[in-house]
């Protein structure tokens, strides 16, 4: 049975120019190609946008294309497994660990919602309100809430607050690292807006 993957986060930009990449939702739990010397555990795949060619990345941190590989969902016993990767899945939690002593741990960075909302002290992530008692109120644009607006230095933005229920989706390539406000209005990552430039 196949595992289901981790999104393909990353710190790196995005190429808007691009077509958009899709991030692969499930694969086999190991994978190798005919040259490496042992089996890598699955963390992530991508579709890319540009020729539709798929490549997985593995917890070790190696990637490869999906032209080359050789995929199973049960431990194989041809080849050791790369230790790097069996680590840090079973300490993902990807599978259990049936060894004795404490286990394994692992914390990956993985689409969790930040305890700080996105949104807060950030320039054109807001819409200005008006009251009757005079207090300076925005509307969050990232997760809908109501908070007072502040002013930082020459810039202005809401306060920092917690993320309301109406927190956008992250992008499962950047997580909230870049939102905006994309031309038809909606907030979302940057990646998305793939407007002609």
């Amino acid at each position: 049975m196949p595992i289901v993957l981790e999104p393909p986060l990353t710190r790196s930009g995005w190429a808007s120019h691009l077509p958009p990449d899709e991030p692969m939702q499930e694969a086999p739990r190991y994978m190798r190609t005919k040259a490496m010397s042992r089996w890598h555990r699955t963390r992530s795949g991508i579709r890319h946008g540009l020729d539709g060619h798929v490549s997985f990345h593995f917890w070790c941190g190696a990637f490869v294309g999906e032209s080359k590989l050789i995929g199973t969902d049960d431990r194989p016993d041809d080849l050791p497994v790369c230790g790097t990767c069996e680590g840090r899945a079973v300490g993902a939690g990807q599978d259990e660990w049936n060894l004795p002593g404490p286990g394994l741990l692992f914390e990956p960075r993985r689409l969790t919602p930040p305890a700080r909302c996105p949104g807060s002290r950030k320039e054109r992530l807001y819409q200005q309100l008006y009251n009757e008692t005079g207090r300076n109120l925005v509307r969050c644009l990232v997760c809908e809430e109501i908070v007072p607006g502040r002013g930082y230095g020459w810039r202005f933005g809401s306060v920092i607050h917690p993320p309301g229920p109406g927190l956008v989706a992250g992008c499962p390539f950047h997580a909230w690292s870049y939102l905006t406000v994309l031309p038809d209005g909606r907030v979302a990552c940057a990646c998305t807006d793939r407007t002609p430039r």
